[in-house]
């Protein structure tokens, strides 16, 4: 069993505590437009989903057209408020990046300037440097692997020597499709029971619920590769 050679992240959920505050800042604005769904619905089917893509999905389901009404200036401004004042980083994913021997890099269906905003708040962008990436610099979202193979060509990795961390269905399947092994983070707020399922019927490589135990099975991880290759 080889080693890995970098690790891309997910951001909202895994990096930083961000579904329910986003999700529900969201959600908000739908239901004044129209569209009424419970948060806890909202994050299983939409998480990891770029903007465009959320809306096209309503408009095919209930031919509400949320772009149409959607007031963005409002949205961004309230939601980066709430970003500032509450956003907190994962418990725990500071030592780890600190302690972190392989190149890391960012994979997010959020916009570029959400990514910098976010990560700034919560002191994690250093440790990203260049390799902070969005959906919208591809041509299509999660969960379609292109984010994916786009950060591993950044960082001058082979896709299946790349491991994926994620926390979405849409994260999951796109890592898959993108021949990465991923694993799945389960201790942000918004993992209900209900959500906790939704990930692992997705079929993660592997499951986690704290940094220290990410920790743990990377690090075992990379040791055996190391064996692995002595032998």
């Amino acid at each position: 069993m080889n080693g890995f050679s970098a690790i891309i992240w997910d951001c909202d959920g895994v990096l930083i505590d961000s579904e329910v505050i986003a999700c529900g800042v969201m959600l908000d604005h739908f239901a004044a437009l129209g569209y009424n769904m419970t948060l806890e619905n909202f994050i299983i089917r939409f998480m990891g989903k770029n903007f465009r893509r959320i809306c096209a999905e309503i408009a095919e389901e209930s031919g509400i057209d949320i772009r149409a009404g959607f007031d963005e200036a409002a949205y961004k401004a309230e939601q980066y408020e709430a970003f500032e004042k509450r956003l907190q980083a994962t418990p725990g994913v500071h030592e780890f990046l600190q302690g972190c021997k392989v190149p890391v890099a960012v994979a997010s269906g959020s916009e570029l300037a959400r990514l910098h905003l976010t990560l700034d708040v919560t002191a994690l962008r250093g440790f990203f440097g260049s390799h902070i990436y969005s959906a919208d610099m591809v041509r299509n979202g999660k969960p379609a692997p292109d984010i994916f193979l786009h950060a591993a060509k950044q960082l001058r990795c082979a896709p299946e020597t790349c491991l994926v961390i994620e926390d979405g269905i849409h994260g999951i399947h796109g890592a898959k499709a993108a021949g990465m092994e991923v694993w799945a983070y389960l201790g942000g707020s918004h993992m209900t029971p209900k959500a906790r399922e939704a990930v692992l019927a997705a079929k993660p490589n592997r499951s986690f619920s704290t940094m220290r135990e990410l920790a743990a099975a990377f690090h075992a991880r990379q040791e055996q590769g190391l064996t692995a290759k002595a032998v």
